[in-house]
């Protein structure tokens, strides 16, 4: 298999990776799965000979990891730092802020303790990566953060979108278990 092709494998298995993410329902699977697919996102830019994004992937992934085992500020604060210090050292384009503005609100995302705000968080930043894509001319890139985002939307709607429906819903004191009962005088 020629070196291409083994990166676009790395990159078909990412996107699953990715993909596979929201449909998890604890914070930590989410975050573990997001590592996956950014260290499979490295290894096919390092395939491809692009360094500088396989080394971002690298950071990427490490700070996924990282985030599923604690939500300790102090490494939060510390990874955002390497963004902005990796930012500045590779600025060349304005449109380079909407990447950086993704990558600070998933940096804060990843380290939040509660499921809801990671998913709401991950889908501005997915948002701001479609924009991103858009404007730099990469309809595959472009595609592949909707589709991050239709995940992230099936995977809230499975575990959340019941019960946010169920909370709004009139108090008629009876459970779901129990059937209506009808009286009739």
């Amino acid at each position: 298999m020629s070196t291409f092709l083994l990166s676009q494998l790395l990159a078909a298995l990412a996107f699953a990776a990715g993909l596979a993410a929201f449909q998890f329902r604890a914070r930590p699977a989410i975050l573990r799965s997001w590592s996956l697919c950014a260290a499979l996102n490295g290894a096919h830019f390092l395939l491809l000979g692009v360094p500088g994004a396989a080394t971002l992937a690298g950071m990427i992934s490490v700070r996924f990891l990282i985030a599923s085992f604690t939500s300790d500020r102090r490494i939060m604060v510390f990874f955002m730092v390497l963004a902005v210090a990796g930012f500045l050292a590779t600025f060349t384009r304005p449109v380079g802020f909407l990447a950086l503005a993704s990558t600070l609100l998933g940096t804060w995302a990843s380290f939040q303790p509660n499921d809801r705000t990671v998913r709401a968080t991950l889908a501005v930043c997915a948002s701001l990566w479609v924009v991103h894509n858009a404007i730099i001319g990469s309809p595959v890139a472009t595609v592949m953060e909707l589709a991050f985002l239709a995940s992230n939307a099936i995977g809230w709607r499975r575990f959340h979108g019941r019960a946010s429906i169920a909370a709004a819903a009139p108090k008629t004191g009876r459970t779901d278990d129990e059937p209506e009962r009808y009286d009739c005088d």
